[in-house]
């Protein structure tokens, strides 16, 4: 974004001020709402519905309501986004705008693989349930009978039958690969058919089901498979939530597609709300037939000595094929193998289909946005289709699917999707509240904020315990995201930092580059004005152990294209050239630097960041009315807030030989470094005298001896105060007064130099310079200096993450 102004919306360019890279929009309600649906009824509830029931019992039933009364409201959330911010990325491009720092990277990253990898394992049971028709239908080999607990394929052909799964997995990863090179329009068509033609497989089996429950007879009633409902108790359901949490998402996929739908703002919505209504009732009603409709073989009653109501630890044990030996069972002449097999392969098939499409558009977006190789943001120009972020997640998807455990990949899958979309759902307040004015809706989660926060905390809870749960899973997921930290640390940040940076136009290179230098930069607007700020820099460091670095921004208003701003760019590099004239005869290595930029603040705390800035010089016209919570102007606390430096403001300017500077002490810290700046402009004859107004009660002497001990570390009260390093005589002046302002005004009179240190500072709050500043700078009209220590790396990312949750502006 360029401005405060921008909606979130927009940020759709290859390069600010550069062509748009956009995807074509071809897909109608229908067919963006069926690839909802062939995601959502995949290999989850084909393969992990038996996986599950071995953690809940019958109580998977309620594990999968609970699902879908999470799902539904984090799918509200998904709606209202996705029909403000139809974009390429969905929920990692709404992280970007609605958490700060990494945030916005590991989603992706997360959501990245948790999509791949989903699709991976619907390519194993593509190969699982084809192996296991040709075993059972066919007779061609010996499938898994359940009593040995869940793993291992059976044989095929007389030979062990995994290297014929992996085959078949292999050959659909490569089928829909191609197809979704095709394009969104031919992926959307396969899908419709796969998905449609699932969907009655689906209803025959639960018809059935329904049926055999009602005509059940024997030893062992259909209530009685009911019970008891929570053998492993409530823990074990939050475990069965977790792993098939996995078979719950899909409907995300519909607004990663927002940029491909027609009519997104109505149609994103409408589609999110009709998959759910379709999917989540078909997966409570497949539970309810699996547990109450099965039956357990008497061989394997015999051989295990489980109860024969026990019908879900039959289920466990059977492991992806659990829902088809219980078709097998409850439909006539082989009937529900048949229709399982079918059902299974058109399921895998859609879901991979959607996963592969939906990997492919997050890796897409991270490369448009610079978190990746931008070549991934590369599109086909026959095609309109991503394929360098199509081959990325094809490599991923073959791989995880050839070469690791799916059920244990599956459960890390899940973690990382319930943490993205934890992530979303807190990022959906962040942006009503930043952005709510400039989004166009097309629907608004009602009961705003309780929905999202009630299905952040419900999914990270989930997820913190399917982890504890599971050693593998935690091991994968924790793996992942310290790679995606370590890619984020050394390289996205970087490439993301220089995409977004104002450019640099002009750039003087030191005559001798020293060795890990003290930087100081001083921001300039004209000759007239720098020279005090360039001085007083030049005062700051030796030139022996630093470098001053003169920074002009040429300021472009929006309606001005930057290619246009060459005459510009020549006055900026005039003011640098002749600020840096100036300082060059104190013998100091001036740097001169020249930036483009539609934010001056922005591009200053730029060069902070990208420089390596250690402290920064700015001029300051004085005290005005400003906007709200401002106190030294947009532009200076812009800064301040943005960018961690010791920071000097100055008013007028510096004496070059002051007698007497008064330095009012309220924070030890900001004081101490008051005092250092003090010294840097001194003259041999300055005195220092140190002001400390106390309130009403303070006991004189003891604020003394803590000033003493906290400013300048003595412990004793015969040794004389002096500065610590020049070895300047400070005189501790205190003074109880309930006029602050008035006190240190009437100090000011006999000074010729006034500095005042921050105010202080909390790990939850930065206050840097507070209305009393303000107040101090209107009643004293002297050479005034504003200063403060930078607040350190872990204090300054703190405050960072509560500025950014709290503010109510834009992020630029």
């Amino acid at each position: 974004m360029t401005g405060a102004d921008t909606a979130p919306v927009m940020e759709t360019q290859s390069k600010p001020g550069g062509p748009v890279t956009e995807l074509a929009r071809d897909m109608r309600l229908f067919d963006i709402t069926m690839v909802g649906v062939g995601a959502m009824i995949g290999a989850g509830i084909f393969a992990l519905t038996g996986i599950a029931a071995g953690h809940a019992g019958p109580a998977l039933i309620l594990a999968f309501c609970l699902n879908g009364v999470l799902t539904l409201m984090t799918a509200m959330v998904y709606a209202e986004l996705g029909s403000a911010i139809p974009a390429a990325g969905g929920g990692y491009l709404w992280v970007r705008f609605g958490l700060p720092g990494p945030s916005a990277f590991l989603a992706g990253w997360m959501d990245w693989l948790a999509h791949a990898v989903a699709g991976s394992l619907y390519a194993v049971i593509f190969g699982t349930y084809i192996v296991w028709g040709l075993q059972v239908i066919f007779g061609l080999g010996e499938a898994p009978t359940g009593a040995g607990g869940h793993g291992g394929g059976g044989t095929l052909f007389g030979m062990p039958a995994w290297p014929f799964e992996k085959g078949l997995t292999l050959l659909i990863c490569v089928v829909f690969l191609w197809i979704n090179y095709r394009g969104s329009k031919e992926t959307g068509k396969a899908g419709n058919i796969i998905t449609v033609a699932k969907i009655v497989v689906i209803a025959i089996f639960i018809g059935a089901g329904l049926v055999a429950m009602l005509r059940a007879s024997g030893a062992v009633t259909v209530a009685e498979t009911y019970i008891p409902f929570m053998p492993n108790g409530f823990s074990g359901v939050l475990v069965a939530m977790g792993l098939t949490f996995i078979a719950f998402e899909g409907y995300e996929i519909i607004v990663q597609a927002g940029e491909e739908v027609e009519n997104p703002r109505r149609n994103i919505p409408r589609a999110v709300f009709f998959s759910l209504l379709i999917v989540i009732p078909i997966y409570i009603l497949v539970a309810i037939v699996c547990i109450g409709a099965m039956r357990i073989p008497e061989d394997v009653l015999a051989e295990t000595g489980w109860a024969a109501s026990e019908t879900w630890r039959y289920l466990a044990g059977l492991g992806e094929t659990g829902v088809a030996v219980a078709a097998n069972e409850f439909l006539p002449w082989g009937l529900g193998g048949i229709l399982l097999v079918i059902g299974a392969i058109l399921s895998t098939m859609s879901a991979l289909n959607a996963t592969t499409f939906s990997s492919t558009r997050v890796s897409f977006a991270m490369g448009r946005d610079h978190y990746l190789p931008q070549g991934l943001a590369r599109i086909s120009a026959k095609t309109r289709t991503p394929t360098v972020a199509l081959m990325a997640s094809g490599v991923i998807i073959i791989v995880v699917a050839l070469v690791l455990d799916a059920e244990r990949v599956a459960g890390a899958t899940c973690a990382m999707f319930l943490l993205v979309f934890a992530a979303v759902n807190v990022s959906s307040i962040t942006i009503r509240r930043k952005y709510g004015d400039k989004l166009r809706y097309g629907y608004v989660v009602p009961g705003y904020p309780i929905i999202p926060l009630v299905a952040a905390v419900g999914q990270v809870g989930i997820a913190a315990w399917l982890l504890a749960s599971q050693p593998m899973t935690l091991a994968l997921t924790a793996g992942w995201i310290t790679a995606g930290m370590i890619v984020y640390y050394l390289y996205s940040q970087g490439q993301e930092h220089e995409f977004r940076a104002s450019a640099v136009v002009f750039e003087q290179t030191p005559r001798v580059p020293k060795e890990s230098p003290y930087r100081v930069l001083v921001p300039v607007a004209n000759p007239q004005t720098a020279a005090p700020l360039v001085d007083l820099a030049t005062r700051l460091v030796q030139p022996e152990s630093g470098d001053v670095i003169v920074l002009n921004v040429v300021a472009v208003p929006e309606q001005t294209p930057y290619w246009s701003t060459s005459r510009f760019v020549e006055d900026g590099r005039q003011v640098v050239q002749e600020a840096t004239a100036q300082a060059t005869e104190s013998g100091h290595d001036v740097r001169g630097l020249v930036r483009l930029s539609r934010d001056p603040g922005r591009s200053i705390v730029d060069t902070i960041r990208d420089r390596g800035i250690n402290a920064l010089v700015m001029g300051w016209s004085g005290p005005r009315r400003g906007p709200r919570g401002k106190v030294l102007g947009t532009e200076l606390d812009t800064v301040l807030h943005k960018a961690d430096a010791d920071t000097v403001v100055l008013r007028g300017e510096v004496p070059k030989m002051p007698e007497r500077i008064l330095i009012p002490a309220a924070n030890p810290r900001q004081a101490q470094f008051a005092i250092h700046v003090a010294e840097s402009v001194a003259g041999p004859s300055t005195w220092i005298e140190l002001l400390r107004v106390l309130r009403s009660g303070e006991d004189e002497e003891t604020v003394r001896e803590a000033m003493r001990a906290e400013v300048f570390d003595i412990n004793d009260g015969d040794t004389p105060v002096r500065s610590p390093n020049v070895g300047l005589p400070v005189d501790l002046r205190l003074e109880e007064s309930a006029d602050v302002v008035g006190t240190i005004v009437d100090a000011a009179k006999a000074s010729d130099l006034v500095i005042v240190g921050a105010a202080a500072e909390t790990w939850r709050h930065r206050r840097s310079f507070t209305a009393i500043h303000r107040s101090v700078a209107a009643a004293w009209d002297g050479p005034l200096l504003l200063v403060k220590l930078h607040s350190g790396r872990a204090r300054f990312a703190t405050q960072q993450v509560i500025d950014f949750m709290t503010s109510r502006e834009p992020e630029s």
